[in-house]
C-alpha cells in the first residue's frame, strides 16, 4: 500500500527525472521556440516514451498517475510473462514459488512512478518473451521482431542499448555451441540490423527529427553530452568503485539463478555434455549480458563523470538491480532441478559468492560509497545515518540487520533450504528496511511539496499575463515549478543571488529557497518554500 499510494500525488517524486521527461514532451515546441525558457534542462530525447506522455496528457486531466499506472502494469505484466515461461521449464506450482521470488524483490519502488523504469522491464520480458518463442524455431522472424523491440527499447530508454548488443553476442554463443553455420548467423544479424536501424529511424522521423539524427537514434542525447567531458583526476579509482559496488551486491542478489542457469552452457563449452541449448538457455544468456553490459555501461559514465562530485561514489541500483527477479524467472528450471538433487558441495560455490559480495559491499562502504533514496531499491536496506549524503531526518540504521540477514540467506542456501521459502523471505527483510529509508525521505519531501504545490499555486495568480522568471536552487525545484506554472515561465537554476542582466526585461520573479535579488524588486508575498517579487517602478520626473 506504502507504493501505491504514490499513485496519486500531483507533484513528480523523483522531480529531477520525471520533470525532464514531462516538460521535454509536454512542452517541446515552447522549448525548441524559446530556447531562453530553461536552458538548463537535460536534453533527453526518449523518443518512445514521449509518444506515451503526450497520448496520456491528449486522453487524461491526470498526467502523472496514469503514467505510474501504467509503469506498474507494464513491470508486473511483464514478470507475469516471464512466469509462462517458468511454468513449461517446470511445472504451475514450482513456478509460482519463483513468481513469488520475483514479485517481492523491491524494484517495484521504481515503478510506481512517472519513470520509463517499468515500461522498459515490460518492453524487455516481452522480448525475452519472443526470443523463447522464436528463436529457435522461426530465425529470420526472430531477428526481424527482436531487431524492431530492441528499436523501441532504446528509444524508451537509451540504456536499451545493451539488449542490441546482448542479442549479437548471445548469437555468436548459440553459433559457436552449436556448431552451427556462419552464414546462418550472417542472415539472422543482418536481419536484425536491418529491422533495428529501419524502426529505430522511422521513428525518429515520427518525432521531428532531422535524418541524421534519425540515423543515430541509438546515441542517447543527455548521456552523450556526459560522456564528452574529460574525466576527473580520479577517474580510474571511482568507476573501479562503481563496478565492485555493483558487482558484489549482484553477487548477493543473482549468484543462485546465474550459477544454475549457467551450468548446462558452461558444461557445453567445455565439452562434458552433447545436450544443446534450448531456448530457455539462449534467453536466460541474453538477460544476462543484458546486465552485465548494463554494469559495463554504469561504470564507463561514472568514469567519464568523475569529474561531477555530486555523481560519484554512488550505487546505481536503479540502473541493474531489476535483473534480479528477472533472472530468478528464467532459471527457475535450472533452479528446480538444482534444488532437488544438490549436496552441499554444489550449493557451497553459491553461499561464499553471496558472502563475499556481502564483504565486498562493505568494504566499498568502507571507501567511502554512499547510498541514496533516490538510486536504489533493496541495497538501501544498508543504508547508516552516515551514509546519506543529503540528510533527510532519517534515525537509526538498519546496515548491521542487512548483514545479518544475508549472512543468513548464505546459510540457508548452504545448508540446502528450499529456495523458495528463504529467499522470499530475504527479499522480504529488505524491503521493509530499504522501505523504512525511503519513507523518510518521502516523508520529509512530502511536508515541503505541500508547501511548494500551495505557494505555485499563488504564484501563478499573481504573475499572470506577466513576463516571470522563477530561480531555483536546483533542478527539482526548478522542474516542478516551470510544470505547476504551466510552461509560460523561464526557468534559471541558480542558488546565489541573480545578477541584474540575467533579470532584465522580466516583470515578476519568483525565488524558490530565498535569497538577496536586488534592490530593484520589492516582495509581493513570501512564503515557506518561495517569494514573489515585483519589479518597482521607475519613478518619472515632475
Amino acid at each position: 500500500m506504502f507504493y501505491v499510494n504514490r499513485l496519486f500525488p500531483e507533484l513528480p517524486l523523483y522531480a529531477g527525472d520525471e520533470g525532464a521527461y514531462l516538460i521535454r514532451a509536454l512542452y517541446g515546441d515552447r522549448l525548441l521556440s524559446h530556447p531562453d525558457a530553461y536552458r538548463q534542462l537535460q536534453s533527453v530525447d526518449n523518443a518512445v516514451y514521449f509518444f506515451l506522455m503526450r497520448l496520456v496528457d491528449a486522453l487524461s486531466l491526470n498526467v502523472l498517475s496514469w503514467l505510474r499506472l501504467i509503469g506498474a502494469a507494464s513491470y508486473f505484466g511483464g514478470l507475469g510473462l516471464l512466469y509462462t515461461l517458468a511454468v513449461k521449464a517446470c511445472g504451475r506450482t514450482t513456478a509460482l514459488g519463483f513468481l513469488l521470488i520475483a514479485a517481492l524483490f523491491p524494484f517495484y519502488r521504481f515503478v510506481f512512478t512517472a519513470m520509463p523504469e517499468g515500461l522498459f522491464i515490460g518492453l524487455l520480458c516481452l522480448i525475452a518473451w519472443v526470443l523463447h518463442q522464436t528463436y529457435l524455431s522461426r530465425p529470420r522472424l526472430n531477428a526481424i521482431i527482436a531487431g524492431a523491440l530492441i528499436a523501441i527499447l532504446v528509444l524508451l530508454k537509451p540504456h536499451g542499448l545493451v539488449a542490441a548488443i546482448s542479442f549479437v553476442v548471445v548469437s555468436f554463443i548459440d553459433t559457436w555451441l552449436r556448431k552451427g553455420t556462419w552464414a546462418s548467423l550472417g542472415g539472422r544479424l543482418i536481419l536484425f540490423a536491418a529491422a533495428f536501424m529501419a524502426t529505430g529511424t522511422a521513428i525518429g522521423l515520427l518525432a521531428d527529427r532531422s535524418l541524421p539524427a534519425a540515423l543515430l537514434f541509438f546515441q542517447g542525447s543527455y548521456y552523450g553530452q556526459q560522456l564528452s567531458h574529460a574525466p576527473g583526476p580520479d577517474s580510474l579509482f571511482v568507476a573501479l568503485l562503481a563496478a565492485g559496488s555493483m558487482v558484489a551486491w549482484c553477487a548477493v542478489l543473482m549468484a543462485v539463478p546465474v550459477l544454475a542457469g549457467l551450468r548446462k552452457p558452461v558444461l557445453r563449452l567445455l565439452g562434458r555434455t552433447e545436450e544443446q541449448l534450448d531456448q530457455g538457455d539462449v534467453v536466460f544468456l541474453f538477460v544476462l549480458l543484458c546486465a552485465a553490459g548494463a554494469i559495463a555501461m554504469v561504470t564507463i559514465f561514472a568514469f567519464k563523470v568523475s569529474f561531477m562530485v555530486i555523481e560519484t561514489r554512488r550505487i546505481w541500483g536503479r540502473y541493474f538491480e531489476f535483473y534480479t527477479p528477472l533472472l530468478w524467472l528464467l532459471a527457475a528450471g535450472p533452479l528446480s532441478r538444482w534444488e532437488a538433487v544438490s549436496r552441499w558441495r554444489d550449493r557451497l560455490p553459491a553461499a561464499v559468492l553471496i558472502l563475499l559480495g556481502a564483504c565486498g559491499l562493505l568494504l566499498v562502504f568502507a571507501l567511502g560509497v554512499q547510498l541514496f533514496p533516490w538510486d536504489g531499491t533493496a541495497i538501501e536496506a544498508f543504508t547508516t545515518p552516515e551514509a546519506v549524503r543529503f540528510p533527510f531526518g532519517y534515525l537509526g540504521g538498519s546496515r548491521l540487520l542487512a548483514f545479518v540477514a544475508t549472512v543468513a540467506i548464505a546459510a540457508a542456501t548452504l545448508f540446502g533450504v528450499r529456495l523458495r521459502v528463504a529467499w522470499p523471505a530475504y527479499f522480504v527483510i529488505l524491503g521493509l528496511l530499504s522501505t523504512r529509508s525511503d519513507d523518510a525521505w518521502v516523508g520529509e519531501l512530502a511536508r515541503r511539496n505541500r508547501a511548494v504545490e500551495h505557494e505555485l499555486h499563488i504564484a501563478r495568480n499573481l504573475t499572470a499575463g506577466s513576463k516571470t522568471l522563477v530561480i531555483a536552487s536546483d533542478m527539482n525545484d526548478g522542474h516542478i515549478a516551470f510544470l505547476r506554472l504551466d510552461g509560460r515561465t523561464s526557468v534559471v537554476v541558480d542558488p546565489g543571488a541573480p545578477p541584474p542582466e540575467l533579470t532584465r526585461g522580466y516583470r515578476h520573479l519568483v525565488v524558490l529557497r530565498d535569497r538577496p535579488v536586488g534592490e530593484q524588486w520589492s516582495w509581493s508575498f513570501r512564503g515557506e518554500a518561495l517569494s514573489i517579487y515585483d519589479r518597482k517602478m521607475e519613478k518619472t520626473a515632475p
